[in-house]
């Protein structure tokens, strides 16, 4: 079953991803502030039915982008020389 993914990046932005069938996934729109508009878009993408029987699913898991900017400085390691 193909799905339109809505999610949120480590950044704090919202994307929208498509999975087809086979499972390949494929970035369609990101850098979004709000999944209000990606929502839409991926409504009417399945309604279409260019896409089949497509689902739309929304990541429940939102963070605030203070949050995501906070988590992906944390995880992110120093620059190291080469050889040290």
């Amino acid at each position: 079953m193909s799905r339109f993914h809505i999610s949120q990046d480590e950044t704090g932005f919202f994307q929208l991803s498509y999975e087809n069938d086979a499972g390949e996934l494929s970035l369609v729109s990101y850098q979004f502030d709000t999944p209000e508009q990606l929502i839409e878009d991926a409504t009417e993408l399945a309604a279409s039915g260019d896409f089949g029987e497509a689902t739309v699913v929304i990541d429940p898991h939102r963070r605030s982008p203070a949050r995501g900017l906070a988590a992906a400085a944390v995880g992110r390691p120093a620059p190291r020389k080469a050889g040290a």
